[in-house]
């Protein structure tokens, strides 16, 4: 895939992910976390099997399950942190994963501490907490269970990229979803009793929307760029989210948004640009310098 493709597909992906924010918090009031998660993963999981079922693995099941336990932690530490504390709030901490990315691609990938990727992080993750200093703090278990969610979701990147470099990304991505609809599943197996709460008409649209565009195409995305591009880059670049998800919120759920708001959202698109350019300048310099 084109470099510029996955760009273009992971600002489609923080776009989704922005929205899913205000949704998942509204649906929520409805529909207790565990049966929600379980729905939408199951859902997700059905989509794709069609498209891969000829193309399964025993490498792609072996390491897209075990990525996919981080990446069901990460979910349900993020659902039921919604339940106590705000949409900005949780848009935030769960934020963090752009800082412990490159932290845990040093330890785990064994890639060289580069000081410009760090600064460049620090200043987008500086754009998000501007973009939610007016937000209430919410209940501390919220916050808690979010930040969680940061560090699983940074260990699924990194973990992604180390073990997908040969892999089949849609068959990779599939396992993910099932890992995390038969955990759920296992963690609290009275969920499939809610089954009667799709009726309500907006947690059908929640949970397909979240099922279909933030889980299936979402991270079958994530994975094809983090494959292409890096996971750090792929955290930063997805580091938009709460822009959309501020967006979203002021157009549809009628957020007030402030100066700050708009500051943070332009320093995280500064930071976003100058490291894709770095990057690709980076890699532009590398073919020259490459043989032929």
């Amino acid at each position: 895939m084109d470099r510029r493709v996955s760009y273009g597909g992971l600002v489609f992906v923080a776009l989704v992910w922005g929205t899913t924010f205000p949704i998942i918090s509204v649906s929520l009031r409805y529909i207790e976390p565990m049966p929600f998660l379980l729905f939408r993963f199951v859902i997700a999981a059905l989509v794709m099997l069609p498209f891969i079922f000829k193309k399964i693995n025993k490498r792609d099941a072996l390491y897209g399950s075990l990525v996919g336990i981080p990446l069901f932690i990460g979910y349900v530490t993020q659902t039921y942190g919604l339940d106590y504390t705000s949409p900005s709030m949780s848009g935030l901490i769960t934020g963090i994963y752009i800082i412990l990315t490159p932290i845990l691609s040093i330890l785990i990938l064994k890639n060289r501490v580069d000081m410009v990727k760090i600064y460049l992080t620090v200043a987008a993750f500086v754009g998000m907490a501007l973009m939610s200093v007016s937000s209430t703090s919410g209940q501390l278990l919220g916050n808690v269970l979010t930040l969680g969610t940061a560090l699983c979701y940074a260990l699924q990147m990194v973990l992604t990229e180390k073990y997908l470099s040969n892999g089949n990304p849609m068959v990779f991505t599939f396992f993910q979803l099932v890992i995390v609809a038969a955990l759920s599943l296992v963690v609290s197996p009275l969920s499939v009793l809610s089954v009667g709460a799709m009726t309500n008409d907006y947690v059908l649209f929640s949970v397909l929307f979240n099922a279909i565009l933030g889980t299936t195409l979402a991270i079958w995305i994530m994975s094809v760029a983090i494959r292409n591009i890096s996971a750090y880059l792929s955290a930063l670049i997805l580091i938009i989210e709460p822009v959309s998800a501020v967006a979203v919120s002021t157009i549809f759920f009628h957020f007030p948004a402030t100066p700050l708001m708009v500051i943070g959202g332009g320093i995280i698109l500064v930071s976003m640009v100058l490291a894709i350019n770095r990057e690709n300048k980076r890699n532009q310099g590398d073919r020259v310098n490459t043989p032929s």
